[in-house]
């Protein structure tokens, strides 16, 4: 990704710096200042500026560490992360409920699953044996609500400090509170598709 953003700060220089300079020369020359003054003055210019719009070029997060980023199926990412915490489930039941069906999201499909597998297996040791897990997606007016419900003490602050790095990044929040009548329900907001 260095090579790219040094690709993209060169280029701006160079087709900031040409047509600045030449522009320089010209103006220059046009009041009467011999090309041995208006040159090197109009090729500071150019560089100068250049130099000044390729500083400020700045890539997304995502671009910068080399993440996909596009829109995806909700009820995909929870069916996947439900799958592969399994084994960390073996005495708690896992019940995935998206509505729409067809419910969608924008960002990194692969850093919103870690995420999300975090969430499940903290709320599955936070559980009874025989209790439940629930994953909830539901469309939300910024977006996508999704909820992670256990059924434990309601002991909900602690383990959400990765989850909530990686959802800030992709323009989200991650909250947890009390369930009702007992555990923690863990709410992340993500944008929408």
């Amino acid at each position: 990704m260095q090579r790219v953003r040094s690709n993209t700060r060169l280029g701006t220089l160079i087709v900031t710096t040409v047509p600045v300079a030449a522009l320089g020369v010209v103006v220059g020359m046009g009041v009467g200042a011999p090309l041995v003054v208006c040159g090197p003055v109009a090729l500071v210019l150019g560089v100068g500026l250049g130099a000044l719009l390729a500083a400020g070029i700045t890539l997304t997060p995502e671009q910068a560490q080399g993440r996909q980023v596009h829109t995806f199926g909700v009820r995909a990412l929870l069916a996947r992360a439900a799958h592969e915490t399994r084994p960390a489930l073996s005495d708690v039941d896992l019940r995935v409920d998206v509505a729409p069906i067809r419910l969608r999201t924008v960002g990194d499909p692969e850093c919103l699953h870690r995420a999300l597998t975090d969430l499940i297996v903290h709320a599955a040791r936070r559980s009874p044996p025989g209790g439940m897990v629930t994953l909830a997606a539901r469309s939300a007016p910024q977006g996508v609500r999704l909820e992670v419900v256990d059924e434990g003490s309601g002991d909900c602050g602690a383990n959400l400090a990765r989850a909530r790095q990686i959802v800030g990044r992709h323009g989200g929040a991650v909250r947890a509170e009390r369930a009702r009548p007992a555990g923690c329900r863990v709410v992340v907001e993500l944008p929408g598709a």
